[in-house]
């Protein structure tokens, strides 16, 4: 069974997009992921090497604040949550975690508990945690319940580990208990007020819908049948004995991932071939006009001489 851990492209694709917006440049290995659809699966490895990419090299200390107030922008879109002043902070909070549930790897639970409601997800050991989850969390909850000095009656975080956990980052972590051994978050509820709590469950995710994620996240040029095997922590052998018994064949599997990116990258940047092959990793126009004749059928020009045409 493969194990691979994967999420939905929109947080990968928000961090990309608010990036380019600040006009703070990422590694090529990164620029494919723009073109992604939000629910489009991707590895959830690559959020965490992007975040920490990010966080040895931009300079602004202020940068995951400023990100956590695009994220909930982009995502409050995306969900459709209502964050306006007739809606209490209790029910902002399930709304928005019900989301967030489903773009991260933590197991939530919600909690009952008197006269608040409490979202606890239990945390990896410290040694195979993330900060970045916590600190989106607790970034996001303070701006989506305008969480301040002003409310902090009403508003209760724990985070898992000790302050120096969270690096320079800690800075911005205010009104929050640490070393709480969970991620917690509690909202006062209002008095009366029947709340729709149910279990946040992450979406069941097949060996297929895994490999194809691992697939995704790879650059176009570097993906092939050692690297995916290497991607999904198992051995050539190993992976291609799995997917036969799925009765498909990874060599097909990557000729259609590689094709279907290949194409929309293409069009994504108005058939502009050169920009197109080096986003997708390729050293030369012959070697990105090979390799997609391969998994294509045609050659680039052919191929936006028959978009065009239609």
């Amino acid at each position: 069974m493969i194990k691979y851990k994967c999420r939905p492209a929109i947080h990968t694709k928000l961090v990309c997009e608010y990036c380019n917006s600040i006009d703070f440049h990422l590694p090529l290995e990164f620029a494919h992921f723009k073109y992604f659809n939000d629910t489009e699966w991707v590895g959830i490895n690559i959020i965490t090497k992007l975040l920490n990419y990010i966080e040895n090299n931009i300079e602004d200390p202020y940068f995951f604040l400023n990100l956590a107030k695009y994220f909930v922008k982009r995502v409050t879109e995306f969900t459709k949550i209502d964050l306006s002043d007739d809606v209490d902070i209790a029910q902002k909070l399930i709304d928005f975690t019900m989301f967030y549930s489903q773009v991260s790897d933590l197991n939530w639970v919600t909690i009952d508990a008197g006269d608040y409601i409490g979202l606890v997800a239990k945390r990896n050991p410290i040694e195979r945690a993330s900060k970045y989850d916590d600190l989106f969390v607790y970034l996001s909850v303070m701006q989506i319940l305008n969480f301040h000095k002003e409310v902090n009656n009403n508003v209760i975080i724990e985070l898992p580990f000790e302050c120096g956990f969270y690096g320079y980052n800690v800075a911005i972590l205010e009104n929050v208990k640490f070393n709480c051994q969970n991620l917690s978050i509690f909202a006062k509820k209002t008095p009366g007020k029947q709340y729709d709590i149910r279990s946040l469950c992450i979406e069941t995710i097949t060996s297929l819908d895994r490999i194809h994620a691992a697939a995704k996240s790879m650059i176009p040029a570097e993906l092939s049948v050692d690297t995916l095997a290497i991607a999904l922590g198992m051995s050539t052998r190993s992976l291609q004995r799995e997917v036969k018994s799925m009765g498909l064949c990874v060599k097909d599997i990557i000729k259609e991932v590689k094709a279907n990116r290949l194409k929309l990258v293409l069009k994504k940047n108005q058939d502009n071939i050169k920009v197109t092959a080096y986003e997708c990793g390729f050293k030369s126009l012959a070697i990105f006009s090979r390799h997609f004749s391969n998994n294509v059928g045609c050659c680039p020009s052919e191929y936006v001489s028959r978009i065009n045409d239609k």
